[in-house]
């Protein structure tokens, strides 16, 4: 896969708006320490991922299960994987139709493959950036490429990176540094480090054509919104045990 606008457009990234930590659908019971991540019987499962940073970090951004096509999505709400409401601004930062999951990372965090796989994209993607008047910005990103074990291909990105440690052509393994966090691109104008990780499924039939999945599946008491009408949209869980980073909100 080769980058190109529509690909740059699903990395437009987060304010660091941050306020209360509430969940939007229980505000009255207060916030846990975190959100346990495992996943539920209903889940998808496919053990595949490793940690992708050491520790653990608050959570700027969800990937919001109503429609990830921000600045396309105006409802108002973040729909977290468990099918509650997270408004921006209350209940995280950031705003609506995110694509991706966003921690608040310090810059010159470490960041690692989550899998084996080859690095199709290494540097920096140029555009017009909507949370800042439409200013040109560029986002350091990589992009790792991996077939599953459901014999499906998928793309991980990981952007606002400060620095790069691997190149194009690259076979990295499970674990290997790709690079630092930071603040590069379209942050928002407070400019708050974090990292932006997507995962994309690649359409069948298709050379290029992807859609944004979520690595923590869906657990929600209705069908998935993003995928009910399309199967190629549905998440799956894919983390390894004990592997996923708790989804602590600010």
């Amino acid at each position: 896969m080769t980058t190109n606008r529509a690909l740059a457009a699903t990395l437009l990234l987060s304010f660091a708006f941050l306020g209360g930590c509430e969940d939007g659908d229980d505000a009255a019971a207060g916030p846990p320490a975190a959100i346990d991540p495992e996943p539920a019987a209903a889940n998808t499962v496919i053990r595949l991922f490793a940690r992708p940073f050491a520790g653990e970090y608050r959570l700027l951004n969800y990937f919001d299960h109503d429609r990830p096509v921000a600045p396309g999505d105006s409802n108002g709400y973040q729909l977290t994987w468990r099918g509650a409401r997270a408004v921006p601004g209350r209940d995280i930062g950031g705003y609506d139709g995110h694509s991706g999951i966003d921690w608040l990372l310090p810059k010159g965090t470490p960041l690692f493959a989550v899998t084996a796989g080859e690095v199709v994209f290494a540097g920096g993607q140029t555009f017009n950036c909507w949370l800042e008047g439409n200013r040109e910005v560029t986002n350091i990103t990589v992009t790792l490429k991996f077939i599953a074990t459901d014999g499906q291909t998928y793309f991980l990105i990981y952007t606002h990176l400060d620095r790069i440690d691997v190149a194009v052509g690259d076979l990295v393994s499970e674990g290997q540094q790709v690079g630092l966090s930071g603040d590069s691109g379209c942050v928002g104008t407070s400019r708050t480090a974090h990292l932006h990780l997507e995962l994309r499924r690649l359409v069948s039939g298709s050379s290029a054509e992807t859609v944004p999945i979520d690595p923590y599946g869906w657990e929600g008491s209705m069908p998935d919104p993003w995928s009910i009408n399309d199967p190629q949209k549905a998440s799956y869980w894919f983390w390894k045990a004990g592997q996923a980073p708790d989804l602590v909100r600010p």
